[in-house]
């Protein structure tokens, strides 16, 4: 095959996004290669025993995605997590699985302990830092689905994006945040928005929530 019949070839049977470089790559690679005969045959079989195995597995995700799309509708939380822009519905059914019920919490500051994404004062050799990492003591579950929340909002959510960048463009005396840092806020900020909007029973609207989340 030339350069474009390969890439052309993988196209059509790839469902996603494609690095053109990489496949050149490989194309050349295989180009410039030697072909092996001996076992060739178990090669190939073991080839296609993996790729049935992730076909079984992507329909599988695609059963339980279902289930989950279900299992978020008939929440009455759901509606308002949703409404966020920048979270779906897997990000909001791991959310909602780890915190259970809002009727159990009085205020936000409980789901952010249950995270264990509040800030705790560093101090090492009687000094005390200037950064204040995550006391970590909540729900690991928890911070992994927020976290991987808070990476898309902070991808697609203009008022979340904004927001960061003012934190991470601050002046040397404010003390900037780096990345990490940021998402740790976010992630607090995040908690902070769905207790009101599910407390409140509205729907998110930058104008009007960014300051209940700030």
């Amino acid at each position: 095959m030339t350069e474009e019949e390969f890439i052309n070839t993988v196209s059509e049977r790839h469902q996603g996004r494609l690095m053109r470089r990489k496949l050149l790559a490989l194309h050349y690679a295989a180009r410039t290669s030697i072909g092996i005969e001996a076992g060739a045959q178990s090669v190939f079989l073991e080839i296609s025993l993996l790729v049935d195995k992730l076909r079984l597995i992507d329909r599988q995700m695609g059963r339980i995605e279902k289930v989950l799309i279900t299992l978020v509708d008939e929440t009455e939380e759901g509606k308002y997590l949703l409404s966020i822009r920048g979270l779906n519905y897997i990000s909001v059914a791991g959310l909602l699985a780890e915190l259970g019920s809002f009727r159990s919490y009085k205020n936000a500051r409980q789901l952010i302990k249950m995270a264990g994404s509040n800030p705790t004062e560093s101090e090492s050799a009687g000094k005390r830092s200037s950064r204040t990492p995550m006391s970590k003591k909540g729900r690991p579950g928890l911070r992994h689905c927020g976290w991987i929340a808070v990476i898309s909002l902070l991808r697609h959510n203009p008022d979340f994006r904004a927001w960061a960048k003012s934190l991470r463009e601050r002046p040397a005396h404010a003390h900037p945040l780096k990345r990490k840092e940021i998402v740790g806020a976010a992630l607090n900020r995040l908690l902070r928005l769905v207790f009101a909007l599910v407390r409140k029973q509205v729907f998110y609207r930058v104008p009007e929530m960014a300051g209940v989340a700030s």
